[in-house]
């Protein structure tokens, strides 16, 4: 390990890396010298991320992967700890907005589909690679400040973010005798393709155009006080969660999201 490269030697496996936040924590672990195996279900986007991450030197591993699906899944870790024998950096970082409506009018398969994403996913995810992890390694699962307050619609959102911080909480108390830490990264609103609800197609608007567009005020829903935030602020703050020495911070939530006084 390198001071400018502290992830050298470690592998590290991303969920939903092919835009976004994900592309950007894949890139801040790649940079500072971490293996890198990479998810999500669209594969041009992943193809694009892996000459990125390979560019920087390290290994990149990918899988097309619908995270509701079991079998899907469990082959992408199998093929995971097949490619690199251990993992030592997991970030539960997939995750929709399948069903945004009011539980009145929602559809039932779409409000499960999105628990089924954000919450199972994750937990197959950690499961099925729990036992190629190595003692000493770290979690971070990627949730949100919605899963600690309810609103006016948009439940399973809520939902399934709560219950990610309730699973840290459990993975975290579990694994202590393992050293693994398991820690909550909230980013609060981020300048993703995700905020242009209003341009379903549009999944690939670079950062600094989500910027400007949203530059004097956040869509509906946000609060007044939030800052919009660029994806690499939050690479930059998973790294530092990934650098925490063994045996540090374990079951806690770092935030990037602002709260009023």
């Amino acid at each position: 390990m390198s001071e400018d490269k502290p992830l050298a030697g470690r592998t590290a496996v991303v969920t939903g890396a092919g835009r976004g936040l994900g592309r950007s924590i894949a890139l801040y672990f790649a940079r500072a010298g971490a293996d890198l195996a990479i998810c999500s279900r669209t594969l041009a986007e992943l193809e694009a991320v892996k000459a990125e991450v390979e560019a920087c030197g390290v290994r990149c591993l990918l899988g097309a992967v619908d995270l509701s699906d079991q079998e899907a899944t469990s082959a992408f870790c199998d093929q995971v700890i097949d490619g690199f024998g251990c993992v030592d950096l997991l970030v539960n970082n997939a995750g929709a907005e399948v069903e945004t409506g009011r539980i009145e009018e929602s559809d039932p398969a779409n409000w499960w589909k999105t628990i089924e994403i954000n919450l199972r996913g994750p937990y197959m995810v950690t499961r099925f690679l729990l036992p190629g992890m190595s003692d000493g390694a770290k979690i971070i699962n990627v949730t949100s400040g919605m899963g600690k307050r309810a609103g006016n619609a948009n439940s399973a959102y809520h939902v399934s973010k709560a219950a990610m911080n309730m699973f840290t909480d459990a993975l975290a108390n579990e694994l202590w005798p393992r050293r693994i830490d398991v820690n909550n990264l909230i980013p609060g609103p981020v300048a993703t393709s995700m905020l242009n609800k209003d341009k379903p197609g549009d999944r690939r608007t670079p950062p600094e155009e989500v910027l400007e567009r949203f530059a004097e005020a956040l869509p509906p829903g946000f609060p007044e006080w939030e800052r919009l935030k660029h994806p690499d602020e939050v690479g930059e703050l998973a790294l530092y969660m990934a650098t925490r020495p063994i045996g540090g911070p374990t079951g806690q939530s770092f935030s990037l999201a602002r709260r009023p006084l």
